[in-house]
């Protein structure tokens, strides 16, 4: 007697414990389904962070616009306290310098302006050991554009052939000796093809 009742107590045991697996199966299955929803939600967000680096690598590929990885940057002084921006194309092979210079001085946010009127008819292209040229007119002669400062530093930026500004560091070409004046109505003119061009006006 008291080994069937032994069996019997062992048989229900199994019979609880068998069930408790089965609820927390059950439990544990709405859980990985949860954490199924929770991937598939992530995975989106993963793919969506996989693609901002696709996208990002897109700006990358410039097609012929010149860059700082193509061209060096000289600044020289010019006639009327101005200065002259001469890009010299230093690859082996010909790049375009579209629209203009985004410049700015020491860490300023803004660049500075353009010379609309300096728009050349179509974007210049520059042939290896050949240069852009662009003016920059660092105030106002009329003094509309304030007391002005001081700078130490000048960064180039390059555009791509749709205006935007070119990823990656501008180009720092060094200020005749060592320091400009500028105010609130610096400009610069268009890329062109030559120092007459760009200094005109």
């Amino acid at each position: 007697m008291r080994h069937g009742r032994a069996l019997r107590l062992a048989g229900a045991a199994l019979t609880f414990t068998a069930a408790l697996g089965l609820t927390a199966c059950g439990s544990d299955g709405g859980k990985d389904d949860g954490k199924g929803k929770g991937a598939s939600a992530a995975s989106p967000s993963g793919d969506a962070a996989g693609a901002p680096s696709a996208d990002d690598a897109k700006p990358q590929d410039k097609g012929d616009a010149c860059g700082p990885g193509d061209l060096t940057v000289e600044a020289r002084k010019a006639p009327g306290g101005r200065l002259l921006l001469v890009a010299t194309n230093t690859g082996g092979k010909p790049c375009t310098a579209y629209g203009f210079p985004f410049l700015r001085f020491d860490q300023d946010q803004a660049t500075a302006g353009v010379a609309e009127e300096s728009k050349p008819k179509a974007p210049v292209k520059v042939a290896p050991g050949k240069a852009a040229y662009a003016g920059v007119t660092p105030t106002a002669a009329d003094g509309s554009g304030g007391p002005g400062r001081d700078v130490k530093k000048l960064s180039v930026t390059f555009q791509t052939a749709g205006g935007d500004p070119l990823p990656g560091d501008p180009a720092a070409p060094a200020l005749p000796g060592g320091s400009l004046h500028v105010d609130d109505q610096a400009r610069a003119t268009y890329w062109v093809d030559g120092e007459t061009a760009a200094l005109k006006g």
